[in-house]
């Protein structure tokens, strides 16, 4: 049994991941942390848990605790992983890894000294169609691929805290982009990026970050990747992904019926306007969280190597970090 020590009490941490925790047998969440002792109480009571804390040390210092799960707003992800990392502990944190790279950097060099395990809660790379995207991918389906693409969009943040900067480290771009640049990152494969150029803006709220963005990257291997992310998409949300090849082009919507939509071939070929759709039999086909933390529970039980470490939050920081200095400078930047 791998005991839990879980940091926060906010809308990501009672709809996607106590809920996910009560599915997998071999977590057992221990006690509940919140800056609002009340809220903890009232969520421990809600899921079960049997404590909670009313300091980090509190939570660290549990011998009954095995891994500090971290959901809580950005500028703490630091401060409770290290505090974790001096006493032994292993640290799963939600995306974006940090409020900024210097903090990101200090984490993961943190884990590395403490010989500790970071694990990196981003869960497009386990959502089901996406990995199976990413098999047709590898297996030649559409040919060399040229061009991916991805969107998330949403109308508003679900917490005030997320709009402003010294808390958040940014708007959509850190909050939103950090998914797109992951499935970029993930579908480039071993090309790495080399140069980003990052537009954005504030159109639909008051706020003293960015609402709206567009990201483009360039691969060492030509591939062009885009992600367009959003605070701004009002009364609505968004979740699309796209591949284009020399044989074919595909285009997964989370929202749709059919997560995969492919159309193969030219004109020549019989292709072109012919739609093939891809059912995928799986619970969650659409969401990610539940196979990620399965894989982060196989890892901590049985040693293999982890498919989302502090090192890959750390280099999607980086990108990150490149798009803010293209949206502050006006520019690309190389990489």
């Amino acid at each position: 049994m791998i005991g839990v020590g879980m940091v926060g009490t906010g809308f990501w941490a009672k709809m996607i991941q106590l809920p996910v925790f009560d599915q997998i047998p071999d977590f057992k969440v221990i006690g509940i942390l919140s800056r609002e002792p009340a809220k903890a109480r009232k969520t421990a009571e809600r899921f079960g848990v049997p404590k909670t804390y009313e300091t980090p040390e509190q939570l660290v210092s549990d011998s009954a605790v095995q891994i500090v799960n971290i959901c809580a707003p950005n500028h703490l992800h630091r401060e409770f992983a290290l505090a974790a990392f001096e006493h032994g502990k292993d640290v799963i944190c939600i995306k974006p890894l940090a409020s900024n790279l210097a903090a990101a950097k200090e984490m993961v060099e943190a884990a590395e000294k403490s010989g500790r395990r970071l694990f990196y809660a981003e869960n497009v790379n386990f959502i089901p169609a996406l990995r199976r995207l990413k098999a047709m991918v590898d297996a030649g389906t559409y040919g060399k691929v040229f061009r991916i693409k991805a969107c998330e969009g949403i109308g508003e943040p679900h917490a005030d805290w997320f709009q402003n900067r010294q808390l958040s480290g940014g708007g959509c771009v850190i909050d939103m982009a950090v998914h797109g640049l992951a499935f970029l990152n993930w579908f480039a494969g071993k090309s790495l990026p080399v140069r980003i150029h990052a537009e954005a803006g504030t159109f639909l709220h008051p706020y003293d970050v960015e609402d709206t963005s567009v990201i483009i990257i360039r691969f060492a291997n030509g591939m062009i990747g885009q992600t367009e992310d959003s605070w701004s998409l009002a009364g609505g949300f968004d979740s699309r992904f796209e591949i284009f090849g020399t044989k074919g082009h595909a285009h997964l919507d989370l929202l749709s019926g059919h997560p995969i939509r492919s159309a193969l071939g030219g004109a020549s070929e019989g292709g072109g306007s012919l739609f093939h759709y891809h059912a995928i039999d799986e619970h969650f086909v659409k969401d990610g969280h539940l196979a990620m933390f399965r894989h982060f529970r196989d890892c901590l039980l049985t040693g293999e190597q982890c498919e989302s470490t502090g090192a890959d939050g750390l280099r999607i920081m980086e990108l990150v970090d490149a798009a803010y200095q293209s949206i502050d400078q006006q520019r690309p930047i190389e990489l």
